[in-house]
């Protein structure tokens, strides 16, 4: 029922997609989507769980309407104020065991980029995260050995702290460090290389702080990911790194990303201080409320 009534809203407001899409390519100012993933299984399944069909679904769609890229060139493109095509990255939270068998292989496979972020202390003693126990369903993390057969086929490897720690509620410029650069100072001793991105535990405006956000530019990282569900607009700084959680199934991750109008504002107070950046309205001399909506067709990106 629910993936029918998306197909229905993505029917009806199909008209201000497709006027969307032809101003954004016109005008080369596309948005840019960062994607998040966790874990992709078919045991013990939950909500951060994906079954490896859905996965599998949802990369076979993106790899025909989409140009997939790493966290680099996405930022670059966000910063070079241009992005003339629909680009989207793809990002993993935490660090579970089970990517190893079916997800990270089929992204090597199709040798796709993408970023795995990495709570170390997990992986260093083995031990399931305090959210799986408490759910009452430890599950394993990945090894350094995995972990570093992933880099070694490029998949990149990115912070997310020691702990899983909530660094919106720290408050002590020594327990951040050691969270944020301990993490990615024990990711670089097992990678031989210093991460260059940090994505937040829980990744809402709450879980971040001007603390965290000084301690990631003193320790020198090229940007630092949320998980809040916004787009990155071409001509913005490019530093906080803005992600859409993919959710199971294929029909929610259509609507997203076929530029659903809800989604196209990004209304969120952040805890820390971001340059100014242009509105849609400035950037594209369009405001997708000022649209009329009518019946449309299904988008097309390629």
């Amino acid at each position: 029922m629910k993936d029918q009534v998306l197909r229905l809203y993505r029917t009806l407001t199909g008209r201000r997609r497709q006027q969307l899409l032809a101003r954004f390519k016109s005008a080369g100012t596309f948005p840019v989507a960062i994607l998040f993933y966790h874990r992709v299984a078919d045991t013990h399944a939950n909500d951060w769980t994906m079954s490896c069909r859905d996965f599998e679904r949802q990369i076979e769609w993106l790899r025909a309407n989409f140009d997939i890229v790493d966290l680099a060139e996405a930022q670059r493109r966000i910063q070079a104020k241009r992005c003339d095509r629909p680009t989207v990255a793809l990002t993993f939270d935490d660090g579970y065991r089970d990517n190893a068998d079916f997800a990270i292989p089929l992204l090597i496979q199709h040798r796709l980029p993408a970023t795995y972020f990495v709570s170390t202390e997990f992986v260093r003693h083995g031990s399931a995260f305090p959210h799986d126990v408490q759910a009452g369903q430890p599950l394993s993390p990945n090894t350094i050995d995995q972990l570093q057969c992933f880099a070694g086929q490029g998949i990149e490897i990115g912070g997310h702290t020691r702990t899983h720690c909530d660094l919106g509620q720290v408050q002590d410029t020594s327990v951040a460090e050691d969270e944020i650069l301990g993490g990615l100072q024990q990711l670089e001793d097992w990678l031989g290389e210093r991460p260059r991105y940090f994505a937040f535990p829980f990744g809402m405006p709450c879980n971040m702080s001007q603390l965290a956000v000084n301690v990631l530019t003193a320790g020198g990282v090229s940007g630092f990911c949320s998980a809040y569900g916004a787009w990155n607009w071409p001509g913005s700084p490019g530093v906080h790194l803005r992600r859409i959680h993919a959710d199971p199934g294929l029909e929610r991750l259509k609507n997203w990303l076929t530029l659903d109008p809800r989604k196209l504002r990004d209304d969120h107070e952040l805890p820390f201080a971001e340059s100014t950046t242009a509105s849609i309205s400035n950037q594209m001399s369009v405001h997708p409320t000022n649209l009329d909506v009518h019946q449309g067709t299904e988008f097309h990106a390629s």
